[in-house]
């Protein structure tokens, strides 16, 4: 076993280790990333991506050198020992794609053939997307025409970078978990979730989280729409590719208990409906009797933040009525506000069971109390619609139960 210092570092003693990228559906190992790695003065395989960067204190060459053998020792390996299908994942350092002078003859496509490995196997990593957007997607656009996929790397860091991510178009978006998962699990981070999974979907891009460790972090990256999952919840990188089925069992289990815990959220939430059902019809009776003028004898839910009634053109026609201190307060400033472009309005207004449904919006933090709410609309009258905006709370007291919410379109019924 050889034992090196940083000062000793060559090409000959770095080489890469192979973490398992695991598919959510089939729970098989649909690839692997291949990561740098190298012995340390007590013989121990430690982690030498530190090496790669350019803030190390190597040279330009030396590191350029470094990233040049990983791959090829990487991709050789790949090729003796990958099963049919699987995809290895390499990263191109922003170091490396700067020193092209040109890009009519790519290095990383020569490696790829000369291991003799299929370029639809292979998914090249560009992390911090800093350079000329147009050199990179220049880039990107020669690898796709070999055949080759894209990924944007460490997404997780890229959020104030998202008008360069849409120019850039990978094929894989790659996030670290730990990006979502230290500290509580806020409204801000669940909206931040939702639009990873949202660009993925509306982008065509699969979305891979790596660093997933526990049960909820693999939870967090279901409700983030992944579609692969990379981290210590399977395995740390190893130097030999594991069995294509070894996580099978593990994926099944952890699927299987998303869905108890699913089914006994949305169990919770629909018993909670069922009981601010009975508050919103009576209040609708009250207001259809003899309007707000009744509303000192009714004592709502407190889930229930305020309300307010809009004609069918979408014009808010009272004020915005809550419950404070024990009594009613109306907020006329609100008054001529049109909210005829929200879903949960025209949706409504345009169903054919007008008079009988109840629409709801996504959850959103209230501006006014902070507050994670959403709203219910249903008919009052032919003319009117009454709008109720709802605390959004989850029933369980498992944190992920928060994360559990009903995103699809329910259709009408096939009877």
């Amino acid at each position: 076993m050889q034992k090196d210092t940083n000062s000793t570092i060559t090409s000959n003693n770095v080489f890469p280790w192979f973490q398992p990228v695991v598919d959510v559906a089939t729970g098989t190992i649909i690839g692997y990333e291949a990561l740098a790695r190298r012995y340390n003065e007590q013989g121990e395989v430690v982690s030498a991506a530190h090496l790669l960067r350019a803030d190390n204190s190597s040279s330009p060459e030396q590191r350029l050198e470094l990233d040049r053998s990983l791959r090829v020792q990487a991709l050789k390996m790949f090729a003796a020992k990958a099963e049919a299908g699987q995809v290895l994942a390499l990263n191109l350092s922003p170091e490396w794609i700067d020193s092209l002078e040109s890009f009519e003859n790519l290095p990383t496509l020569d490696m790829i053939r000369e291991a003799g490995v299929k370029p639809e196997q292979v998914l090249l990593e560009i992390t911090e997307i800093n350079g000329d957007i147009d050199r990179i997607r220049e880039l990107a656009t020669l690898y796709r025409k070999a055949g080759v996929r894209v990924a944007y790397d460490d997404f997780g860091a890229g959020f104030q970078q998202l008008d360069r991510l849409m120019a850039f178009t990978p094929d894989v978006i790659k996030v670290d978990i730990r990006m979502f998962s230290a500290g509580e699990i806020t409204h801000q981070k669940r909206a931040l979730m939702q639009m990873v999974g949202d660009l993925g979907a509306r982008m065509g891009c699969k979305v891979v989280f790596e660093g997933v460790e526990t049960e909820d972090e693999f939870f967090l990256a279901l409700h983030c729409n992944a579609s692969h999952i990379q981290g210590f919840l399977f395995s740390p990188a190893q130097a030999e590719l594991a069995p294509r089925e070894c996580f099978k069992a593990q994926v099944k289990g952890l699927l299987e208990n998303h869905l108890d815990l699913a089914i006994d959220e949305t169990a919770r939430r629909q018993f909670h409906h069922e009981g601010l059902k009975s508050e919103l019809m009576a209040l609708r009776e009250l207001l259809l009797a003899g309007g707000d003028t009744h509303l000192s004898s009714f004592r709502p839910d407190p889930d229930i933040l305020r309300f307010y009634i809009c004609d069918r053109q979408g014009n808010q026609i009272s004020p915005n009525w809550s419950f404070k201190d024990e009594q009613w307060c109306a907020d006329e400033r609100v008054i001529g506000a049109n909210w005829s472009w929200r879903p949960y309005f025209y949706q409504l207004v345009g169903s054919d069971d007008y008079n009988t449904r109840v629409m709801s919006s996504t959850s959103y933090s209230d501006i006014s109390t902070g507050r994670v709410c959403h709203t219910l609309s249903l008919a009052l009258d032919e003319r009117r619609v009454l709008l109720v905006d709802v605390v959004d709370r989850a029933q369980s007291p498992r944190p992920m139960s928060a994360l559990i919410a009903c995103q699809s379109d329910r259709m009408p019924s096939l009877s």
